[in-house]
């Protein structure tokens, strides 16, 4: 019993330490080019849900009308995150532009941290083991991209948060099959469709897999019931927090799918060295993706279980009798990583299969991300059943390895989210994008208005919006910032080195060269993420 609770204390700590590294570190980042649209479309909503019950409280927002629901061409996202947002901004007058994007990141990073919890709770569901569930904790949280884009970045990481959540409850309801499980776990589907509408997934592999309990086990009343009970409820609630189907649920979700399905923006990606347009992606775009923004040793521990998963379930098949269903899998670890397996693979394959248009690198897949994890928890489990003498010089080198992570991640902070890997190259600038948001646009103001005096003028070469950055800065800082487009009158060129257009290069001609001079950079493994010019003093 002491040592039960000595452990929990320890966990508790563990935990405790994780959320303060969030909370004293939320306020170092910048803002992205398209959090402002996502806080916009909490406001859509929340205005319709005001009209419905004939409140006027809220028509426009920074002085702009608030479009109509029905018009707003931002509904293939759902609002789970924006809508609370949005009414907390809005009840308690939260007027000022950091003040409100610095509630939304510190509110990104407690759901991510949230699901942190659950992600333990998972690994020690499937592996009975501490170490095991506290690597993998680790794993996710170190890794330095969903560690940065957990506090700017809630469509993506939010989302990602919202589905380990939702796999733990869908691995419960399997577990119990009863009714209160099914509607528990149909809740939670119907929040991660209401934050995006790829949150079907997961209850769809769930249900899938209940099904083929079904037929095993068919003469179970209780888990058949429970089932029926899980279908029914689960179009419930996803039309209960998705307030854009409540007007005619059937046809806003098709709607809402073909925005998904054609969304599309004029933007193209330096992928492996070339400019490649969103529309037409190579079909193994996610894939490299993740080789190169992943920790090495996780993709490696990833394999391992990868591979051992696959050949299992491969002679499975091979010996599998007609007409049942009996050996796909034996007791619950195999079925749980039959489900992580296809949670990963669908994905991937449906966004091959139907060419989806994808762009600033694989985030719309970041969902899949923590499952890869879990396969590579998979895989350190495996490699102790191989290894059983030698495991404290496997968790050494681990542990070393995360070190070695962590390492990095603090001397980069906060541009964390500028991460490649060995397999990136060391010129990973000339492959792939790099600040795509132009979140360090912020920390180039910063700069500039801690080291110089007066009013600073200002143009941006690139893409980014610089005047959203200015306004995240404090107050008295956003008076000394003057922004123009005219780069002979500027004082400073900033260049972020975004070339959505394609263009390698803005006019880097005599222009710059014979004008301006490097006067500061902001780099991540000495390649530079922006770059500031000053205009040469005659």
């Amino acid at each position: 019993m002491q040592t039960f609770n000595k452990n929990k204390i320890l966990i508790t700590l563990f935990f405790c330490f994780l959320f303060l590294i969030g909370l004293f570190t939320y306020d170092d980042f910048g803002i992205g080019i398209d959090e402002d649209n996502s806080r916009i479309n909490g406001f859509v909503s929340l205005k319709y849900i005001y009209d419905i019950f004939n409140v006027n409280f809220l028509a426009q927002i920074d002085g702009i009308k608030l479009e109509n629901i029905i018009n707003y061409g931002e509904q293939g996202n759902g609002v789970v995150f924006d809508l609370p947002l949005a009414f907390i901004e809005n009840f308690f007058n939260i007027n000022d532009f950091r003040d409100q994007f610095l509630l939304r990141h510190l509110s990104a990073y407690i759901i991510f941290f949230t699901s942190l919890i659950y992600f333990y709770k998972l690994i020690i569901n499937k592996n009975n083991s501490q170490i095991l569930a506290i690597t993998g904790v680790l794993f996710l949280f170190f890794t330095p991209r969903i560690f940065a884009q957990s506090f700017f970045n809630p469509k993506d990481i939010g989302f990602m948060s919202l589905c380990i959540i939702n796999a733990y409850y869908g691995i419960k309801y399997l577990e119990k099959k009863d009714f209160k499980s099914a509607i528990i776990f149909s809740m939670f589907s119907g929040i991660s469709v209401g934050f995006r509408i790829l949150g079907l997934f997961i209850p769809l592999i769930i249900i899938f897999i209940a099904w083929i309990d079904k037929l095993r086990d068919y003469r179970n009343i209780k888990k058949n019931s429970s089932l029926i009970a899980l279908i029914f409820s689960l179009p419930f609630f996803i039309v209960l927090f998705w307030p854009y189907l409540w007007g005619d649920p059937l046809d806003n979700f098709v709607n809402a799918f073909k925005i998904l399905s054609n969304h599309y923006r004029p933007i193209n990606n330096l992928f492996m060295g070339q400019y490649v347009s969103a529309l037409y992606v190579p079909w193994y775009y996610i894939l490299v993706w993740i080789a190169v923004t992943t920790p090495i040793l996780y993709l490696f521990l990833f394999t391992i279980g990868l591979f051992f998963i696959l050949k299992r379930i491969f002679k499975r098949l091979l010996k599998i009798k007609a007409d049942t269903y009996d050996d796909l899998w034996r007791g619950k670890s195999e079925k749980i990583d039959i489900i992580y397996l296809l949670i990963i693979i669908l994905p991937i394959l449906t966004v091959i299969i139907f060419h989806s248009s994808l762009y600033t690198g694989w985030r719309h897949l970041y969902f899949i991300y923590p499952f890869i994890i879990l396969l590579s928890i998979q895989g350190i489990y495996l490699l102790n059943l191989f290894f059983l003498k030698n495991i404290k010089i496997i968790f050494s080198v681990i542990y070393i390895f995360i070190i070695t992570i962590v390492f990095w991640m603090y001397k980069n902070h906060p541009y964390q989210y500028v991460y490649f890997n060995y397999f990136a190259g060391k010129k990973f600038n000339e492959n792939f994008d790099m600040d795509y948001w132009g979140l360090s646009n912020y920390n180039a103001l910063d700069y500039l208005i801690k080291n110089n005096e007066g009013f600073i003028n200002i143009a941006i070469i690139g893409n980014g919006d610089i005047a959203q950055s200015r306004m995240f800065l404090d107050k008295i800082d956003r008076k000394k910032i003057i922004i123009t487009d005219n780069y002979i009158k500027a004082d400073f060129l900033i260049d972020n080195f975004n070339r959505w257009d394609g263009v390698k290069k803005v006019k880097k001609n005599s222009l710059i060269e014979k004008n301006f001079y490097i006067y500061y950079e902001i780099t991540v493994d000495n390649i530079p993420i922006t770059r500031i010019y000053r205009k040469n003093i005659k």
